[in-house]
């Protein structure tokens, strides 16, 4: 009988110890970074916990508006998800006060791409065509408008992975000290 239990309690603890280590990957996954600004260039006046960027998976981050209205847009990239982060224009590091990026926007109605290296940010603007497509005024090629895209990893500051390693680590306890008072009464 004690051999079944040290079974069973050599299997909940494999069991813990992957979740666990499934919770340390998730936790150390890539940094976030945010795009806060003007109102008029990212839909929310400077608020660092909206426009999260896409990772690209060769270490650059990007986020698309579109239907920008012509004109100066400020913005900076930020670090997490809120200002105690580091922030970035298109110089490189603009925490403690550095100066905002700005975008000029020539034709209502542009799309807006800012890319961020992990260093600093740069800008595309393409100008609107007939029929609601854009042109890349580098490369001179016509493609639909994009959208904002919306991020599938978890945000910086998601709970869940925690939640999960407690819950199981305190169903593991419990299992242990119920298995303790099995080997107590035999």
């Amino acid at each position: 009988m004690k051999k079944n239990i040290f079974k069973k309690i050599a299997t909940l603890v494999a069991a813990v110890t992957t979740v666990v280590a499934m919770g340390i990957t998730v936790s150390a996954a890539d940094p976030v970074y945010h795009v806060a600004g003007v109102e008029t260039l990212t839909g929310v006046a400077w608020d660092p916990a909206q426009n999260e960027m896409t990772a690209k998976g060769d270490g650059t981050y990007e986020i698309t508006f579109t239907n920008i209205a012509k004109g100066d847009h400020d913005f900076k990239v930020v670090e997490g998800s809120d200002w105690n982060g580091k922030q970035f224009n298109l110089e490189g590091d603009a925490s403690s006060g550095g100066a905002n990026a700005k975008v000029t926007v020539t034709e209502d109605g542009s799309t807006v791409v800012i890319t961020f290296d992990g260093t600093k940010a740069s800008v595309e603007v393409k100008a609107p065509q007939a029929g609601g497509s854009t042109t890349d005024s580098t490369e001179n090629t016509t493609t639909a408008a994009p959208s904002k895209e919306e991020p599938s990893a978890p945000k910086t500051g998601d709970a869940t992975p925690i939640i999960a390693m407690a819950a199981v680590a305190a169903v593991a306890g419990a299992l242990v000290v119920a298995s303790r008072k099995n080997v107590v009464n035999e």
